[in-house]
């Protein structure tokens, strides 16, 4: 994004990615299934694997997931942006697919007790369920929409941008730098003139910036197929989040100023 566009400019919703792929045939269905899977796999396989709590098992369902979703699966038909938000919705499939899995490796077991002589093999006991299933899915997904945030802010700045991106991960990476020292590591990797007062306008700029992007993402988890989420919607999923600090409150009254 640069400063000629509109900070909340931007493509397909949640639910409208969802509800594409869906769809039965077309070149813009199949589309949409590959992006489903290439903006989820690392969310859907990082909460598989806290479930099972066996990469190769966590392996395995996220495949038998794609294929769902490749394969245009009920659970993308059934789709409906009216029954509540989409992170529900896609932690809903999941942990049917988890309890299935379950159920599946049980009924395994009993047969391989049934055929084994004396019918007394020792039973494989189910990976622990976390207490608060909920909360598992929410801090990965909160995980997911910061990356994609800094992911964003990384190809503007790749794009030609402000080196928004560059500045925010260094000071993250080193706290402790005074905006001096920032400026003369900047200029010398860069080999351009940088200030201490044009790192702290960087740092300002890059903050808002970066709030604005992850208020972007929100939101487009909240709207429904139909168009873009109200502030106050998108304010609420942010509070469910435990996202709505001071820049994230800034950010969410910029989108709703539109």
């Amino acid at each position: 994004m640069n400063d000629r566009e509109s900070r909340y400019e931007f493509g397909r919703t949640r639910w409208s990615l969802v509800l594409g792929a869906g769809r039965h045939d077309g070149d813009a269905a199949a589309a949409a299934r590959n992006e489903l899977l290439v903006r989820y796999h690392e969310a859907v396989y990082r909460y598989l694997l806290a479930r099972l709590n066996d990469p190769h098992a966590a392996g395995e369902l996220y495949s038998r997931f794609a294929e769902r979703v490749l394969e245009l699966h009920p659970f993308l038909e059934r789709a409906d942006p009216g029954k509540g938000r989409f992170r529900d919705y896609l932690r809903t499939v999941l942990r049917r697919m988890v309890l299935d899995y379950h159920r599946e490796n049980q009924r395994a077991n009993r047969r391989r007790r049934d055929i084994l002589p004396g019918g007394n093999a020792e039973p494989v006991a189910p990976p622990d369920e976390p207490a608060d299933d909920e909360a598992t899915f929410r801090g990965i997904w909160v995980e997911e929409l910061m990356g994609l945030a800094w992911k964003a802010l990384a190809e503007a700045e790749a794009a030609g941008g402000q080196p928004y991106h560059s500045v925010l991960l260094y000071k993250a990476r080193n706290p402790a730098a005074r905006s001096e020292a920032v400026a003369e590591h900047f200029a010398r990797v860069t080999g351009r003139p940088f200030t201490a007062a044009g790192v702290r306008q960087l740092l300002h700029r890059g903050q808002e910036r970066l709030a604005d992007l992850l208020v972007r993402e929100v939101a487009r988890g909240c709207a429904d197929g139909a168009g873009g989420a109200s502030a106050d919607r998108v304010g609420e999923e942010l509070i469910a989040l435990g996202l709505l600090d001071g820049p994230r409150r800034d950010a969410l009254e910029r989108y709703r100023r539109g």
